[in-house]
């Protein structure tokens, strides 16, 4: 409710600023136009008030100007000071800041990323590992989500799996403590640990979804390999996230092509790798499959997976100021008195 602008100077109003200048806003900035009259308006008013004939015919120009005489133009520069602040009282001049609220419940992300030894291969000849790309562009895209700059920040998780699975990071918004969980991460080197348990991976991670209400929630699986452990199906564990409607996107990071030798031709042929179960999981439930092959890639994925996982945000903008206008009509008044009263008084013109 707009609060009636004669209360007080301080009210806060629910009107918006269209101009703003030196940290204040203007309801009406159009009124500002008419500063631009200022200068004319004083003109005017010295025509007006101009020096009539004196008694002395003639004064020398060699005789000093008295105290009057050189603040006779006072009246008149207090009369376009009265003008001015007018002119900025009508412009009704706000103080404060636009406040926007938002609300959005955002969605619940896990990723899941590979811990494998497989992960410790470099992609490009001198360039950075495979995990240690993968491990800055989930990052960063944990990042975004947790801090998204339309208001609705997504709750994510962090799933690291190799032999076995472990939960790195439980659902969070607090963008810092994911980031100090990938921080001090590596692959796993012990040989006994070492693996790929995909399906295991996506199960643990429906079964920390499942408890949660959201609007929509995902899984990002990250890697370079294939089942290795056999403890739950891929496919197994992909059909019980459609149940929960869980949208499992995949990302399979790696060469797509391999050369092999073929003994019978005795010619080398490129042939293309295999992503396994990762496409059709990501079909069965209502995601995409992604090949990446280098980093280039890769941040394409998770940009295209941010793209498409947008839920509807609602949002409720106002702007809250206070009025600053009584002041300058103040200031307008004092001015145009002391203005009147020093044309009646001491500025007198005298016949």
């Amino acid at each position: 409710m707009i609060q009636p602008f004669a209360i007080q100077d301080a009210a806060t109003t629910l009107v918006e600023s269209h101009f703003e200048i030196w940290g204040f806003g203007f309801a009406n900035p159009e009124v500002l136009w008419g500063l631009l009259g200022v200068p004319l308006a004083m003109w005017f008013s010295r025509m007006r008030y101009r020096s009539v004939p004196m008694r002395l015919s003639r004064t020398p120009a060699d005789l000093p100007r008295s105290t009057r005489q050189r603040l006779m133009w006072m009246p008149t520069a207090l009369e376009a000071l009265a003008l001015v602040c007018a002119i900025i009282a009508l412009a009704r001049p706000l103080h404060g800041q636009s406040k926007v609220t938002r609300e959005s419940e955002g969605i619940h992300v896990a990723l899941l990323l590979d811990r494998s030894s497989s992960m410790e291969v470099k992609d490009s000849a001198g360039g950075k590992r495979r995990f240690d790309v993968a491990r800055e562009v989930v990052g960063n895209f944990a990042e975004r989500r947790m801090t998204d700059e339309e208001g609705a920040s997504d709750h994510v998780a962090l799933i690291g799996f190799a032999n076995y699975v472990e939960v790195l990071c439980p659902f969070t918004l607090d963008a810092a403590a994911m980031q100090e969980s990938l921080k001090g991460l590596d692959i796993e080197k012990r040989r006994n640990l070492d693996g790929t348990a995909i399906g295991a991976s996506v199960a643990d991670a429906v079964r920390l979804l499942q408890p949660i209400e959201s609007k929509s929630k995902i899984v990002v699986l990250l890697t370079d390999g294939k089942e290795t452990t056999g403890v739950i199906e891929p496919m197994k564990a992909a059909q019980m996230a459609a149940e929960e409607s869980i949208r499992v996107y995949t990302i399979f990071a790696g060469a797509k092509f391999e050369k092999r030798f073929n003994h019978l031709s005795q010619q080398r042929s490129e042939v293309a790798i295999d992503p396994g179960p990762l496409p059709d999981m990501a079909k069965l439930t209502g995601a995409r499959f992604f090949h990446a092959e280098d980093e280039t890639e890769l941040e394409a994925a998770y940009a295209e997976i941010e793209r498409l996982e947008r839920t509807p945000r609602k949002e409720e903008s106002y702007a809250e100021f206070s009025d600053r206008y009584t002041r300058w009509i103040l200031a307008s008044m004092v001015a145009f008195v002391l203005g009147l009263l020093s044309r009646a008084t001491w500025a007198r013109r005298l016949p």
